[in-house]
């Protein structure tokens, strides 16, 4: 299995859409949109629950492009992830698409409106893999350690705490050995941002904010 960073994660919808809410029916209502007119949000993370993830036990087995990536600080990652964004809409303008930049819970990501026409979003994703192709990036397919899944437990506590001071409700988070089996298992696994989604009574600014204060990523 393989822990992807690409473009492809239209299809896929985010990483916090996957593990909380699950992706939209792009036919009838978009991760930005509505049943009149689908409009399809990309986002893309290192922290994937990918069906398609390689775990190894040591940062040893990795390849080193892989161990390259997770040695880097989350800034470094965000700025990495942020230019083939940028790249990726660039190349979609230039191929007439109308990209709008969003905010995806702290990373930059964007949305296209394709009206909920089958024929023009099949061509987006056309469009998208071609913009893939034409920007590789050395971090496409990466393989994860345990230590890696270690330090992503780690930065969620991070992150609860983050929320908390917000006046976040967070629930307890499991043991650091049950993230680790449930991210091996692949089944879904701990994110405190769970629990900031179940907020009722955020208005949009104050969730930007809070996404931005305390990024899941």
């Amino acid at each position: 299995m393989l822990l992807k960073r690409t473009f492809i994660s239209v299809l896929l919808c985010g990483f916090l859409a996957l593990s909380i809410a699950g992706c939209a029916n792009t036919s009838t209502q978009g991760l930005s949109g509505s049943a009149e007119s689908a409009k399809v949000e990309t986002g893309e993370s290192s922290e994937s629950d990918s069906p398609h993830m390689v775990i190894v036990e040591s940062r040893d087995e990795q390849p080193e492009s892989s161990r390259r990536w997770f040695a880097l600080s989350r800034e470094e990652q965000r700025k990495i992830d942020d230019e083939e964004m940028r790249q990726n809409m660039g190349c979609l303008e230039e191929k007439g698409w109308k990209v709008e930049q969003t905010n995806n819970y702290g990373q930059l990501s964007y949305s296209i409106d394709t009206q909920g026409d089958d024929a023009l979003f099949a061509q987006m994703i056309r469009d998208s893999e071609e913009c893939e192709k034409l920007s590789p990036s050395p971090y496409r397919d990466l393989v994860i350690s345990v230590p890696d899944i270690e330090d992503i437990y780690e930065y969620r506590l991070t992150v609860k705490a983050c929320l908390e001071n917000e006046g976040i409700k967070i629930t307890d988070p499991p043991t650091k050995q049950k993230f680790i089996d449930d991210f091996r298992n692949d089944r879904s696994y701990w994110n405190p941002y769970t629990d900031l989604m179940n907020v009722s009574n955020l208005t949009a600014s104050r969730f930007r904010e809070i996404t931005e204060k305390c990024p899941q990523y």
